[in-house]
């Protein structure tokens, strides 16, 4: 998809539709693709290849669109549903500041054909000297001027934080998607009653909550979502983290064995038989409550969410045969805490509040 930029937006453009991020109120709003010929002299700077979210790090900040900037295909599973790790990411501020270097791979074809130029340069008189003035009532309403330090606390923390999520996205290797099969969801539940019953939705409201990690970051758009078009839903795709593999695999009868003694099984007339191909895959899915370090989180919360839960689905494909197995790890599952202040700390149980939290959590797995 494409990025554009003009004096008001920022502007996604994928096909039939198009999202429009508003530089002064970071707003976002999706409109058809044909649309896009409506704003004012919008320039393309660059291809990106996803909306992760939209994030503001502090009050006083701007908002902050995350788009995926380079993305890499793991494999493709079942009926040939494309699935893939995001590489990298770009932290774009909505702002009317010049968005900064970000080396996008650039749009050799799009409606205006015009070349990236390095900055873009603000245009109407007018509606300049609106903003400005805007900007000067905004400060004066302002009872305290804050101080210089705490204007430089502010850019420290917002600083660490944006350098925190490049690392989070682009150094752990964690991060999967599918624009077409849900990810969250085990191939068990997929092929139950209940699900079937909701295939007609968008995939965002099929998938499990629990595995959703940007979900909140697209509650502007999931909140949006209510017009029959369904213009927001295009722009809504969950993300994961985990672990994702697939990997296509020969059945070779033909080979012989190195050892002196053969200890294979004899299928009869099984080593004149052709190569079997098969696919195997496993897809790792973390959830997203109570996910810290093993040593500050333990047991459940009121909820029944479970700390450091993780779904490993294994996933076997021959000819039309599909199975998967399905394991599960994580705390003890019970209101329980461990100091982590020694080498071996006894556990400690809570008692007295289990039963409700217990249910709710063998609920959620079965």
């Amino acid at each position: 998809m494409q990025l554009f930029q003009s004096e008001d937006h920022y502007i996604l453009h994928d096909g039939e539709f198009s999202l429009w991020c508003c530089r002064q109120s970071g707003s976002l709003e999706a409109k058809k693709g044909d649309e896009i010929c409506l704003a004012w002299n919008p320039v393309c700077i660059g291809l990106v290849y996803g909306l992760i979210g939209k994030i503001k790090v502090h009050p006083d900040d701007d908002w902050r669109l995350i788009l995926i900037k380079q993305k890499s295909v793991v494999g493709s599973v079942l009926d040939d549903h494309q699935i893939y790790k995001v590489n990298k990411v770009i932290i774009l501020p909505l702002s009317d500041a010049d968005p900064q270097e970000f080396d996008l791979d650039l749009c050799n074809v799009h409606h205006f054909g015009i070349r990236k130029p390095k900055t873009i340069s603000q245009t109407g008189i007018q509606q300049k000297q609106l903003q400005n003035a805007w900007k000067t009532i905004k400060s004066g309403m302002d009872n305290v001027k804050p101080k210089k330090k705490d204007v430089k606390d502010k850019e420290k923390f917002v600083r660490r934080i944006m350098e925190e999520l490049q690392k989070m996205f682009t150094d752990s290797d964690s991060f999967y998607y599918s624009e077409t099969f849900d990810l969250t969801t085990s191939l068990q539940r997929q092929h139950s009653e209940g699900y079937q019953s909701n295939k007609h939705l968008p995939l965002w409201q099929q998938v499990d909550p629990r595995f959703f990690w940007n979900r909140h970051m697209l509650d502007e758009l999931i909140q949006a979502d209510r017009e029959p078009e369904k213009l927001y839903s295009h722009w809504i795709i969950p993300v994961i983290q985990g672990y994702v593999q697939i990997e296509n695999c020969v059945l070779d009868f033909t080979q012989s064995s190195t050892s002196t003694l053969d200890l294979s099984p004899d299928y009869g007339n099984s080593r004149h038989l052709e190569p079997l191909e098969y696919q195997l895959g496993i897809i790792s899915r973390r959830s997203i409550h109570r996910a810290g370090t093993r040593t500050k989180m333990r047991g459940l919360d009121e909820t029944g969410a479970c700390a450091n839960y993780v779904e490993t689905e294994q996933i076997i494909r021959f000819s039309h045969h599909v199975v998967s197995f399905l394991q599960i790890r994580g705390s003890i599952p019970v209101f329980w805490s461990q100091s982590g202040y020694k080498y071996r700390p006894p556990p400690r149980l809570t008692k007295g509040r289990n039963g409700y939290s217990v249910k709710a959590y063998y609920c959620g797995i079965i």
